[in-house]
């Protein structure tokens, strides 16, 4: 039987790479992630094949650093994400890559509809992209799948129950597609390890809705993506930009008031712990019980979220980044959650 799972850091625990987390009582993480998103991302993120280079050190940099949780997924740069961190483990002994947790996720395309077949034969290509034989956490991209939660929830059970994941999760679900999912996962014995939402200074509704809440009563963790706003709290843009044009139109739609109150808070507590805002919106995510996948393009994106730990915001302070923080908002098409 799996130990009782870790989904969240007591209250006054101060996170460290040494505090763990235990996905469905299974597998260890750390209270921070690396996402991966950027690699061989050309739509957003502009990537190149000289960017490799960076990332291989980003990789690596999050490993030396006690940090070695990866987030990747399929249609991340159409798989060269997943080549990459193939590519990356390669220099690692058997030893160190046990050490390493990867995660990706199975995309619900409109055309796959024949499952567990098309779950299975993905997975399978995901494992090979990343020359692995099993992965640690493999989760369904969002609730956008043409069948019913539970012809998926079985699917996954089917993967688990070949030996081709060690813990399943979702993404983007809300809190009924939640239930729906940990009930028919529960009838064939097998937790749900994760949820995989945007949560962020920037949105909030996650919390507001008690979804993380929910989550945390059923011991599913939350996975934070976003949890920069994709750059947004790191201050380097300001409150009124410009903003980079791949991202301009979600950046414009924030009041820049309000906008530019949270960067001041972020900034005076920033020079009071000496760490870049960025880190001190990366310990907030871990204070309201989750764990931020920080993007990480290059070393020094690693090194500045492993800055998020040794230290711990105080609830007055929790409480001042509260007082601006964006609500956000879910959809019909990807973020139900």
């Amino acid at each position: 039987m799996p130990a009782a799972a870790i989904v969240k850091l007591d209250n006054d625990v101060i996170p460290t790479k040494d505090t763990k987390l235990l996905l469905a009582g299974i597998v260890s993480i750390p209270p921070v992630a690396i996402g991966a998103w950027q690699w061989g991302d050309k739509k957003v993120w502009n990537w190149t094949p000289e960017a490799e280079k960076d990332a291989k050190e980003a990789f690596d940099k999050a490993f030396e650093l006690g940090i070695p949780f990866y987030d990747t997924a399929e249609v991340y740069g159409d798989g060269e994400s997943e080549r990459e961190i193939g590519r990356f483990r390669k220099d690692y002994s058997e030893q160190d890559k046990e050490k390493q947790v990867i995660a990706t996720k199975y995309f619900p395309y409109e055309h796959r509809t024949q499952f567990p077949d098309v779950l299975l034969s993905a997975l399978k290509d995901s494992l090979a992209r990343l020359g692995i034989f099993q992965v640690d956490l493999y989760q369904i991209h969002a609730a956008i799948h043409p069948v019913e939660i539970e012809v998926v929830a079985d699917a996954l059970a089917d993967a688990h129950d070949a030996g081709l994941v060690k813990t399943v999760g979702v993404s983007n679900y809300s809190k009924e597609e939640i239930q729906r999912m940990h009930a028919a996962l529960a009838k064939r014995g097998i937790a749900l390890a994760s949820n995989q939402i945007s949560f962020s200074l920037i949105r909030t509704i996650p919390e507001k809705s008690g979804l993380i809440q929910l989550c945390h009563d059923l011991g599913i963790t939350i996975l934070a993506y976003s949890p920069l706003g994709m750059g947004l709290l790191t201050g380097k843009f300001g409150s009124t930009g410009p903003w980079p044009k791949g991202r301009q139109q979600t950046f414009e739609k924030f009041d820049t008031t309000q906008l530019g109150h949270l960067l001041d808070v972020l900034k005076r507590l920033s020079e009071k712990y000496d760490r870049p805002s960025s880190a001190i919106a990366l310990n907030w995510c871990i204070v309201k019980g989750t764990v931020p996948l920080g993007g990480a393009r290059t070393q020094e994106h690693v090194v500045q979220n492993a800055l998020a730990l040794g230290f711990r915001l105080t609830n007055e302070e929790v409480a001042e980044l509260d007082k601006f923080a964006f609500l956000g908002s879910n959809n019909k098409g990807w973020q139900h959650g």
